[in-house]
């Protein structure tokens, strides 16, 4: 049963831009169709109830896990949603251009019709593109190997992403690791993407595993039930510095962590 819950929106701030707007005013129809409060918003996905808060009042955009995510939970067709997010991206990371004097005043109806043409210009370009890296500085969609181009985020617009989609994995060092008989478990941080997560290698691969990334008053989880020798990632938060992050992994009734406070024990011994 879902939890009914009218939001009463704050005014979208003016520097939002109209692929913001769009984007921010399609997130906030879904959010109503869940019935969803915004705590209840992240109890059921990775983003905190804070964060829903800046995405859906325009203040911050959203990664492209929490857009996906209040997708699958709103029910709606995944790949119009995605195009909103990625024009949202390019607005936002567009470069800014020297002021352009005013366009000549056209009549009502040359407007009118100036308009429909660029939306359909917008919609032809949409459909053509694929997936666009929400970043400035992302690489170009063309040659190149993985391994040379530039990572596809950085800081805040890393939020909520996986090291090794979004290629923070590829400067980044170990700061800290616990290790237990089934398990290892260590904190990672890009100083590249600027940002911390949590690492876990097991060879047991019956039972869930959930891995955890805290840094401050954030934290991220990841729930994954296929476990695979190769490890498992918490999605990422942004942080200059490793300092006061803790990587955490639960598994059959059992918690490690490392990094801020090193902690390994069983859950049921404190409850």
């Amino acid at each position: 049963m879902k939890e009914q819950a009218t939001a009463r929106w704050q005014q979208l701030p003016d520097s939002l831009g109209p692929d913001g707007l769009l984007l921010v005013e399609r997130l906030r129809d879904l959010k109503q169709q869940t019935g969803l409060s915004l705590a209840a918003l992240a109890t059921r996905t990775a983003h905190s109830k804070s964060s829903w808060h800046r995405y859906l009042n325009g203040v911050k955009l959203p990664p492209r896990t929490a857009v996906e995510a209040l997708g699958r939970l709103g029910g709606t067709e995944m790949a119009p949603l995605i195009t909103l997010w990625e024009n949202a991206c390019r607005a936002e990371t567009r470069p800014l251009s020297a002021p352009q004097p005013p366009a000549p005043r056209l009549p009502l109806a040359s407007a009118a019709r100036a308009r429909r043409l660029r939306t359909a210009v917008v919609l032809a370009v949409s459909a053509t593109l694929g997936a666009v890296a929400c970043a400035v500085g992302a690489p170009a969609l063309s040659g190149g190997s993985p391994e040379r181009q530039a990572a596809s985020c950085r800081k805040e617009s890393c939020r909520g992403q996986y090291p090794g989609s979004s290629r923070c994995n590829r400067d980044a060092r170990t700061e800290s690791t616990v290790t237990e008989d089934a398990y290892a478990v260590r904190l990672r941080f890009s100083p590249s993407c600027a940002t911390v997560w949590s690492e876990v290698e097991t060879d047991a691969r019956d039972g869930a595993l959930e891995v955890s990334i805290r840094s401050g008053a954030d934290e991220l989880l990841a729930s994954h039930r296929d476990r695979v020798t190769h490890g498992k990632s918490s999605p990422m938060l942004p942080a200059t510095s490793p300092k006061g992050a803790e990587a955490c992994v639960e598994m059959a009734d059992r918690l490690a962590c490392t990094g801020a406070v090193h902690l390994s024990a069983d859950l049921q011994e404190g409850r």
